[in-house]
């Protein structure tokens, strides 16, 4: 079922840049003038020649969300700014998915849901997590009270050096 989805999608963009390639081939001068039949299809088109989606508002959730996910290739860069293939189908996926109008939340779980939790930089807050970033807190704070049951123990032991009281 998301192999079928993909391939739609994929489909659906491919068929929107070719659509804006031929709109700019149309509109190049010295080319002969579009039919007002052919005007719609260039207001329709989300996509253009580069990838840039045409409405800004788009374009800025798209950069937003792909600076959030990371690339699962370089592990260490955003999948905006890897060169990576896998970056490339990704950025792809959320141009993809942001035009056929889904949330971001939507577009996060998807790639949750796909390739786990390290995909993304910020996990969300739960229960899993929050156990997670906790540990090292909760350890510190068990250590720091073993260390202090050790010290007030070893304070009322006597000293090497003084007798012990009555064996003189």
């Amino acid at each position: 079922m998301r192999i079928a989805a993909s391939l739609t999608l994929g489909v659906v963009a491919s068929l929107g840049l070719w659509v804006g390639l031929q709109t700019a081939r149309a509109d190049a001068p010295g080319a002969p003038a579009s039919s007002a039949a052919a005007k719609p299809a260039t207001a329709a088109v989300p996509v253009d020649v580069f990838g840039q989606i045409q409405d800004p508002s788009l374009q800025a959730r798209f950069e937003q969300i792909t600076h959030q996910l990371r690339c699962l290739v370089c592990q260490n860069e955003s999948i905006a700014d890897s060169n990576a293939e896998l970056a490339s189908d990704l950025r792809r996926q959320v141009r993809e998915m942001l035009l056929t109008g889904q949330s971001d939340d939507a577009i996060f779980k998807f790639m949750t849901d796909r390739y786990g939790e390290f995909v993304r930089f910020n996990p969300p807050l739960e229960a899993k997590t929050l156990l997670i970033w906790g540990a090292p807190f909760i350890m510190l704070l068990l250590g720091v009270f073993i260390v202090y049951r050790i010290v007030q123990k070893r304070s009322r032991m006597p000293l090497d050096d003084e007798p012990a009281p009555g064996s003189m």
